[in-house]
């Protein structure tokens, strides 16, 4: 028996090919992607290059000579190659989905980057999927910016077979089709990662200021301010300084909307003493939150200051303000306790704040899933103990950079993770194992052996496992590589 292939449609499983002649050349696995990389020959005639393009993005499966499943993933690009020409089709170019980021010369902000809306080409995603393709550039006006998206995604939604002149370096003998296929956590490349942002805040320069806690009428203040992204928040920052010498605290809390005010409910605080401010001028100064709040995104919330001890006309709080009311998603409350209700101030101000949020790394990485795992068929995570991290901002990032991103982060025990995709495309991240629980031998000819001193003939699955070797130490798999032909193997290649 030796090696096959088959061809799969992605979206149903249905057959679509298993040209018997299909030999792998190179495979590849690691411990963050599971299946990674493989190169195939077919050096049958069946399929030409129109059939082989149908077949870019379907489900490649290669099975070893006990008919075990080895590798699978997706069909990226195949080339022909022959005497004098070299042909090429691959999904690589692909762009349906296009924008540019820029700085916008019509703009009262030139230096600020802002993106187009995005163009799209809804029938090619319908036959390949989605795949983004943000362009970075200068200093344009929109128009300008939207026709080069617009000519991009012309150029680029649809593919076309290339053909290189005669003559050039060929990377493969030529007489036959090779296919250059991916696993498929390299699709979470395909989306850019829309950013979600770990911070609300109103932050311009100083225009008013407002009295805490030296009468009844100013005991408590509040900021209300809308969530756009469900998060856990965590600290709170205000722009304040004291006025005379108070001894108490400053209560500051998060709390929902009741009928546009606070609903005296808190699900947040924390205390900011008077020692730690300054007299003499404005600081920004920061409280942890003694237990993380989570605000859903959509819900309008309120940050309520409060003085702890007695009003004192001469030893209070005084807290910086945005006369100009710049802050456009809420609105700031003053209690009066002589009548017992919120009222707005006169003149209207926005309170100068800084909440900052995380959001728990699992649940990041099932964001990620979430929003970019268009061909994959479920999420799990056993990590241990999570870490909260702050959120990705919209960086230009691809999903596959920030699921990498949060996977190197480790877990709260610092153990570092794993990641893969099983057949049914169902990804899974778990922590790595310890080096006692090598099973597995590495001898010293570099060979993989059971526990028991037999050959391992499957050794994809050794990967993200620790060996036992010769030396004192045991030595951690992160990748390897095989060649069938020579049955060769490279590891942590």
């Amino acid at each position: 028996m030796s090696w096959s292939v088959e061809v799969l449609d992605r979206e149903n499983g249905r057959f679509l090919n298993s040209p018997e002649t299909c030999q792998p050349i190179s495979l590849r696995w690691d411990d963050l992607c599971g299946p990674d990389l493989a190169l195939i020959r077919c050096p049958c005639d069946q399929l030409n290059m129109a059939d082989w393009r149908e077949r870019l993005g379907h489900d490649v499966r290669v099975y070893d000579p006990q008919g075990r499943l080895a590798w699978w993933g997706y069909l990226e690009r195949v080339d022909y190659l022959r005497a004098a020409l070299h042909q090429s089709v691959g999904l690589d170019g692909l762009a349906n989905r296009v924008a540019v980021r820029f700085r916008d010369l019509g703009s009262h902000e030139p230096d600020k980057f802002i993106q187009t809306a995005w163009f799209e080409d809804l029938e090619s995603q319908a036959v390949y999927g989605i795949k983004e393709a943000v362009i970075q550039t200068g200093y344009l006006f929109n128009s300008n910016a939207e026709q080069m998206a617009a000519m991009r995604l012309k150029q680029a939604a649809w593919l076309e077979v290339l053909v290189e002149p005669p003559g050039k370096t060929q990377e493969h003998e030529t007489g036959g089709y090779y296919l250059h296929c991916r696993g498929w956590m390299r699709t979470l490349k395909w989306r850019v990662w829309p950013g979600v942002s770990p911070v609300i805040s109103h932050a311009p320069s100083q225009q008013g200021l407002q009295a805490l806690g030296n009468s009844q009428l100013n005991r408590r203040l509040a900021q209300s301010f809308m969530v756009t992204d469900s998060l856990l928040f965590n600290r709170i920052a205000v722009r304040l300084r004291k006025q005379g010498n108070p001894t108490d605290s400053v209560r500051l809390s998060l709390q929902p909307d009741m009928r546009g005010a606070p609903s005296g409910l808190e699900i947040g605080f924390q205390l900011l003493n008077a020692s730690q401010l300054k007299a003499e001028s404005y600081c920004w100064e920061e409280v942890l939150l003694s237990k993380p709040a989570s605000l859903t995104a959509g819900g309008v919330y309120w940050l309520v200051l409060e003085r702890s001890g007695v009003n004192n006309t001469g030893n209070h709080y005084l807290l910086a303000l945005d006369e100009n009311q710049g802050y456009f998603h809420g609105t700031m409350l003053i209690y009066d306790q002589a009548s017992a209700t919120w009222k707005s101030r006169l003149p209207g101000a926005d309170l100068l704040f800084r909440l900052s949020g995380v959001r728990e790394q699992a649940e990041q990485m099932r964001d990620v899933i979430g929003h970019a795992g268009q061909f994959l068929r479920g999420f799990e995570a056993d990590i241990g103990q999570r870490l909260d991290l702050p959120p990705i901002g919209g960086e230009g990032q691809d999903c596959l950079q920030l699921l990498r991103f949060l996977m190197t982060q480790g877990n709260g025990a610092l153990t570092p993770l794993c990641a893969s995709i099983d057949p049914n495309r169902k990804l899974q991240v778990w922590q790595r194992p310890e080096p006692a629980s090598a099973i597995l031998a590495l001898t010293r000819e570099g060979k993989l052996e059971t526990r028991f001193g037999q050959a391992l003939d499957a050794p994809w699955q050794a990967v993200g496992q620790w060996l036992l070797s010769d030396s004192a130490q045991s030595f951690y798999l992160s990748s390897l590589v095989l060649e069938p032909k020579s049955n060769q193997v490279s590891l942590n290649r």
